[in-house]
């Protein structure tokens, strides 16, 4: 739809960087472009809620909440302008939270303009192209369940965060008037209980030492390689075998298997996949790299970076992101027909993550577009790779010895995609019956090893399996964490804090649903049924808050006992 633009229109972008890229798109138009820079209102509880006004407890009968300008500069600049237009176009991001910001534009639009009228401008990427069409094809209306289920989950933070974390805080203070705010959250609790969990398995570990025979042979053609024995867990039966091995001068190959394996190419990026490979290739958090993909999408470089799509819809035109991806890789343009690996996933908002523009900046934002290139040619124009795959088992005095080995037989995608290639490290071709020759023999002792504290790539891997936070919010809370003193980072991997260990031992004795990641998906379970239109924004924060006040009250009942724990726990 073309609206009548005579009357005065207004545009309100998300951030001041796509207000900009709207206002050269729409170059000529009579139009004036503003910008929000976020959240311009949050959720707050009335007056008489304060910290030392009531009970934590009487939080979960809040229903009723104010507005609270959390941006007075955007609030102010909004008012004055709205004042001399006609029509209000709300152009935020294309997802829930983009839309709960718009609905506090259209609240000040209210304000101001009563029942005047205003549209919903929608667009996945600020490619001038696309926000054009975005121009000619506006919507009436906000989309209300988006809206009612980002404000579902502000309050029901608002309501449980805050309970939790004033009961805990003045409980501690109470032993110690000094200590720092103990914070708490839905999502926070269990991001950290991930942490505690893997710590508490390397303290619980216990090694046990085994040895085993390595033993270098070579073929008849002179090509070595190494061949090892199972793990003796007795030491005076493995030097048994040493000996066995040692006086031996030959060994016999009994079985050899070849096989070719296909290595599927990457699906198109979601912004979970994105922030786990670019924090193990750039070692950044993951809420840096979001910050610096959305900075990208906001000059128009790549799409929105918060989606939980990755399969294209069969409109979608493969050739305008391969032309910007070649152009910035600085390779020939690709003459192939489009052929992608479709993944399963369809957020009905968003496209995947794709290269709108070539990059020529550098640091850590081209490595996020080259990363975002790359892997979008390899999901559409390039085959899957191929590895070939050989183990072979041989007999040396008649122990059991086995070596295995592959290397890259087809290129395929890894042609322009080589993160995360794996080494070629083959063995020769054999036979049945062949006789090899020892060159050396070993015994080797080693001890098993606990498991190794959790990369940021892996902590973000199991809260999107066990649905903690959304695409949108999941990469901070890592952060947070660790903000809170929690967890610390040390060489890629978090470590909790005698805080963190003390938080979640306390929470856990008292209902391990405070910390594990059962309660909370169940959360996100109603959020998608607002989203679906299954269930109201009231039904659903009445059944989240049943969910979580018997929680709230057996911590209230025994946290006196446990206070002294956080009170004495020490934090970085």
């Amino acid at each position: 739809m073309v609206i009548d633009v005579s009357g005065g229109v207004v545009i309100v972008a998300e951030k001041p960087s796509v207000a900009r890229r709207i206002k050269e798109a729409l170059k000529g138009e009579d139009v004036v472009v503003t910008s929000v820079r976020g959240h311009v209102m949050d959720s707050e509880f009335p007056r008489g809620y304060g910290w030392r006004e009531c009970r934590p407890s009487k939080l979960f009968e809040v229903r009723e909440f104010e507005d609270e300008v959390t941006d007075s500069r955007s609030f102010r600049e909004l008012r004055n302008l709205f004042k001399r237009s006609e029509v209000l176009v709300i152009a935020t991001d294309n997802d829930s939270e983009g839309e709960l910001i718009g609905s506090e534009i259209l609240k000040i639009w209210r304000q101001v303009k009563g029942d005047a009228p205003y549209k919903r401008m929608r667009f996945n990427s600020t490619d001038y192209a696309e926000l054009r069409r975005a121009w000619k094809n506006l919507e009436d209306d906000l989309n209300w369940n988006w809206v009612w289920k980002a404000l579902f989950r502000q309050r029901f933070d608002l309501i449980t965060g805050a309970a939790f974390t004033r009961l805990l805080t003045l409980s501690a203070r109470r032993v110690n008037r000094r200590i720092r705010l103990i914070s708490w959250g839905t999502c926070q609790a269990p991001t950290l209980w991930f942490v505690v969990r893997r710590e508490r398995e390397r303290l619980n570990f216990k090694p046990k030492f085994f040895w085993t025979l390595k033993v270098v042979f070579r073929t008849a053609l002179g090509e070595e390689f190494e061949a090892e024995s199972d793990r003796f867990w007795d030491r005076r039966k493995a030097e048994e075998a040493y000996r066995k091995a040692s006086s031996t001068s030959h060994g016999t190959v009994l079985h050899f298997e070849e096989k070719l394996t296909r290595v599927l190419r990457p699906t198109p990026i979601r912004t979970d996949d994105m922030l786990r490979d670019l924090v193990r290739l750039t070692g950044l958090s993951a809420a840096r790299i979001l910050q610096i993909a959305e900075t990208l999408y906001a000059n128009g470089y790549i799409s929105y970076p918060r989606t939980e799509t990755n399969k294209y819809r069969r409109t979608f035109d493969f050739k305008s992101p391969m032309k910007a991806a070649c152009t910035g890789l600085k390779i020939e343009p690709l003459n192939a027909q489009p052929s992608p690996r479709q993944g399963r996933l369809d957020d009905g908002a968003h496209t995947p993550i794709y290269p709108v523009a070539p990059y020529a900046g550098s640091g850590v934002a081209a490595k996020v577009w080259e990363y975002v290139a790359r892997r979008f040619l390899a999901n559409a124009f390039y085959p899957d790779a191929v590895r070939r795959e050989r183990s072979a088992e041989i007999s040396l005095a008649g122990i059991a010895l086995r070596a295995s080995g592959a290397e890259t037989a087809v290129k395929g995608f890894y042609e322009i995609y080589p993160y995360f290639k794996p080494p070629d490290k083959p063995i020769p071709e054999l036979r049945e019956g062949e006789v090899l020759e020892v060159v050396s023999v070993k015994l080797h002792e080693g001890k098993t090893r606990p498991p190794d504290r959790l990369t940021e790539a892996e902590l973000l891997k199991l809260m999107e399996a066990h649905g903690i936070g959304t695409d949108a919010t999941r990469a901070s809370f890592p952060k947070i964490i660790a903000d809170r003193g929690y967890v610390v980072k040390q060489r890629k991997v978090f470590k909790p804090t005698e805080l963190g260990m003390k938080l979640i031992e306390v929470l856990e004795s008292i209902d391990p649903k405070l910390v594990t990641p059962d309660t909370r998906r169940r959360v996100e379970e109603l959020m998608e049924k607002i989203e679906a239109g299954e269930i109201t924004y009231e039904e659903a924060l009445e059944k989240a808050v049943a969910e979580y006040k018997p929680l709230y009250l057996e911590l209230e009942n025994r946290i006196s006992s446990e206070a002294a724990k956080l009170a004495s726990a020490r934090a970085p």
